[in-house]
């Protein structure tokens, strides 16, 4: 931990020195273009630090950049599944600790060079002995013991919720929020995890989770199918209207439709987790990685969720406005009920409904992304809704969610994607 305050003092000085010279090199009185200066320069400090340390300084840089433009996204984007790498020695010891064999004995092939790398571990490529291909992640060496010490501190695990929301959590959430990160280090639980979301999605025509070779995984390796395709930042940067309305609608259905659906939360939302293979007639596979940090919710906790939706998508405003208002008592949302007339209120029900209210195309874009952050903080910040222990995890995977999807700039029918999954609740009403 001394090692990532050392890190944090380093980007603080970095923002006081872009002031100063935003101070001595432009008007003074500040511009948009000149805040963008100052962000900019705190931001190649943090992905420098970031990519330094790794866990949970990374995990902070990951979620900054959802929200960050132009060249801080930049700088903070590569952390997602470009971070520095550590040496092909070094990950070999980790699996050889593991599973007994150097990487070249356990697989007719080996890559030393990394596919990917994030906060806590790099990905290689391999062939088995049977002829599959497949990718191993493989845990960074020490990454383990420095996460833990992070998360010992209450101020440090309020910065992985993000923003605004960090300030709105208690004791039991703070708990919650890192008990949830800590699980990411045992690569046997994701392994669990992975299966489950598997089953979960099995024959969808659209939506893939790779297959866990448990044979060839362990606490802190874990050997899976090889996934193909496009990133999601790689297909948001074409002209492609239709490539990027079709994977927008399949990570809107992955996002809600699994805990929704399935009762599953996968929670921890980021570009770099979902990979969009395009067949020749434009037909997608979206493929899902990275359960790390997942749950299961109770059966209450899904339905009172779904009460939530059923009342957004109803046709009939004043029976879905008492509908919602009932799934938030239900849910343990719903602190004063005598904020339910308040603008901010409203101006979160509102932005709730948006994207599940029209019966066409909604387009889906980071204004939208950014109301319905702002939006959701505001009314936590009013006392009339709050987000318990058992709800953080899931009102924070929606929020990235929706700034994942807004990075592809896409229209589509995420309406009739949700009644597809879950249907309108009427049957329920009776």
């Amino acid at each position: 931990m001394d090692d990532r305050k050392a890190a944090e003092r380093r980007i603080g000085l970095a923002r006081l020195w872009a002031r100063a010279k935003q101070i001595v090199t432009t008007d003074a009185r500040g511009s948009e273009e000149d805040d963008a200066v100052i962000d900019e320069e705190v931001a190649q400090q943090l992905a420098a630090q970031a990519g330094r340390l790794k866990g949970g300084l990374a995990k902070v840089a990951q979620l900054a950049a959802m929200s960050a433009t132009g060249g801080s996204r930049a700088a903070l984007g590569k952390l997602w599944d470009r971070a520095p790498t550590v040496g092909a020695g070094q990950i070999a010891a980790v699996i050889e600790a593991d599973l007994g064999r150097s990487p070249q004995q356990l697989f007719a092939s080996w890559d030393p060079t990394p596919l990917a790398a994030a906060s806590l571990g790099q990905v290689h490529a391999a062939r088995t002995h049977a002829g599959e291909e497949v990718v191993v992640k493989v845990q960074y060496p020490g990454v383990a013991d420095a996460l833990r010490a992070d998360l010992d501190d209450d101020a440090f695990v309020r910065k992985l919720a993000g923003g605004a929301l960090g300030r709105t959590l208690d004791d039991d959430a703070l708990a919650a929020l890192g008990a949830a990160v800590r699980s990411e280090l045992d690569y046997r639980a994701e392994a669990t995890a992975q299966g489950k979301f598997a089953a979960a999605w099995a024959g969808d025509p659209v939506l893939r989770v790779p297959a866990v070779y448990a044979e060839l995984s362990s606490a802190r390796v874990l050997t899976m199918q090889r996934a193909t395709g496009r990133s999601v930042l790689d297909v948001a940067g074409t002209g492609d209207r239709e490539a990027r309305r079709a994977a927008a609608a399949a990570l809107f259905r992955f996002a809600w439709g699994s805990p929704l659906a399935h009762g599953l939360l996968n929670a921890d939302p980021n570009p770099g987790n979902f990979l969009v293979d395009l067949a020749a007639d434009g037909a997608p596979t979206v493929w899902c990685l990275d359960y790390g940090c997942t749950l299961e919710l109770p059966a209450e906790t899904r339905d009172a969720d779904r009460d939530l939706w059923w009342g957004l998508v109803d046709d009939d405003p004043e029976r879905g406005a008492e509908r919602f208002r009932m799934g938030l008592g239900r849910a343990g949302l719903l602190q004063r009920a005598d904020t339910l007339a308040t603008t901010a209120h409203r101006d979160w029900e509102r932005a709730l409904a948006a994207p599940v209210a029209s019966h066409g195309d909604f387009h889906w874009t980071a204004a939208y992304a950014a109301e319905l952050a702002e939006s959701t903080h505001r009314v936590l910040a009013n006392g009339g809704v709050r987000l318990p222990a058992r709800l953080l995890l899931l009102w924070r995977q929606r929020l990235g969610a929706a700034q994942v999807i807004a990075l592809l700039d896409a229209q589509a029918p995420f309406r009739r994607a949700l009644v597809d999954l879950v249907g309108t609740g009427r049957a329920a009403l009776r």
